[in-house]
């Protein structure tokens, strides 16, 4: 017998990942192991909009060096002297 085991996330349209197509139209048996706790995941719908703002959100385009004011802000210059 051969297993095929990943850890996935399901679509909201029930639909098995391409990892499993071995497995299609096979009889086969399914284990389902759901945390008791789900994990937060982010669905496709939301990381295309946010996706489709790169490179349009001007607040910071006015910096010269971006990097260089990050690690002020967050003391690097500091602990590298």
């Amino acid at each position: 017998m051969k297993a095929i085991e990943q850890d996935v996330v399901i679509s909201a349209k029930g639909r098995l990942p391409a990892a499993f197509q071995e497995a299609f139209g096979r009889k086969v048996r399914v284990i389902i192991l759901i945390e008791e706790e789900a994990e937060s995941v982010e669905s496709p719908d939301t990381s295309a909009q946010l996706m489709g703002l790169a490179g349009k959100i001007s607040a910071f385009r006015h910096m010269d060096d971006p990097v260089a004011v990050q690690r002020a802000w967050r003391g690097v210059e500091e602990l590298e002297k």
